[in-house]
């Protein structure tokens, strides 16, 4: 008796008005390789470790992690409307689609596809990629037609992607080590800023503390988070400060001191910025605040 076929690949479009902010209970998926494919605004992961993976625009984001792992995931209320296709790739049908090859994938790629614990890759998403995920569907065909077409279209995203950026493996190793420290260089400067919110230190003495150049410390934040450094520090001290608000500890203008805003139209405007409303509209939600 021959065995079951493998679940094929899929995927599915999110799109949210802007200023919205939503639940994403498709953000993870047992046993299977995850693709976010995030075309415009912003959405966030937070693990039950407490650690967060915020997905930017214009951004590929690989993901192997179960649902257990995963204490929330939503997408960000912004200015500009959240555009996301997800693809999810079985591990049954991985194991099969990779049964005999013998070129090894990418290695930043490999705890993705072999590994068993949590695993991210974030890239850019290229023109390349964004044409092939807008590429319309033959709307002639019937719908097996177009369900084979589509498999035959993600088994083609899967294999050009696990591929294309690796360049052997001695670059492999290079890209790796680079990639190791540069992520513990972010997280270095991370904690310093999360220890004083309300006075983080500036550019200069954080590339002090990270070894490196103002300008370098810029660019690889940028790279590692998918935002820039100010915009992660703000982020941080919205939400510092909506926690705040929402415990009861403390009223509106006594959060915007404690996460360092001196000026409350400023804090308004950033609260506004990341959260879709001003402050005073925001606590009306939560019905009611100090």
């Amino acid at each position: 008796m021959s065995a079951a076929a493998p679940e094929p690949p899929f995927r599915s479009w999110t799109a949210m008005p802007e200023r919205v902010e939503a639940d994403w209970p498709a953000a993870t998926a047992a046993h299977a390789l995850v693709a976010h494919l995030n075309f415009r605004g912003e959405a966030e992961l937070r693990w039950k470790d407490g650690s967060t993976t915020p997905i930017a625009p214009r951004t590929i984001l690989w993901l192997r992690a179960g649902p257990a792992e995963l204490q929330m995931a939503r997408r960000l209320a912004s200015r500009d409307r959240h555009e996301c296709l997800t693809l999810v790739f079985p591990d049954t049908w991985l194991r099969m689609t990779l049964q005999g090859v013998t070129s090894p994938p990418g290695e930043a790629f490999q705890p993705l596809i072999h590994g068993t614990n949590r695993s991210l890759l974030r890239q850019p998403l290229t023109e390349e990629d964004a044409g092939w995920a807008r590429g319309a569907m033959p709307p002639h065909l019937c719908s097996q037609a177009r369900q084979l077409l589509d498999s035959a279209r993600l088994t083609e995203f899967f294999v050009h992607s696990i591929f294309r950026h690796d360049a052997g493996p001695e670059a492999g190793v290079a890209i790796s080590r680079t990639q190791r420290i540069a992520q513990e260089r972010v997280q270095r400067v991370k904690n310093l800023m999360l220890a004083q919110l309300d006075a983080p230190p500036s550019l200069d003495e954080l590339a002090v503390a990270a070894g490196c150049n103002p300008s370098h410390l810029s660019r690889t934040f940028t790279q590692i988070e998918g935002r820039t450094l100010s915009q992660w520090l703000r982020r941080v001290r919205i939400e510092h400060a909506a926690s705040l608000i929402a415990s009861g500890k403390c009223n509106v203008s006594e959060a915007a001191l404690e996460v360092g805003y001196q000026s409350f139209s400023h804090f308004s405007r950033a609260f506004a910025e990341e959260k879709g409303v001003p402050p005073s509209q925001w606590v009306r939600r939560l019905g009611g605040g100090k």
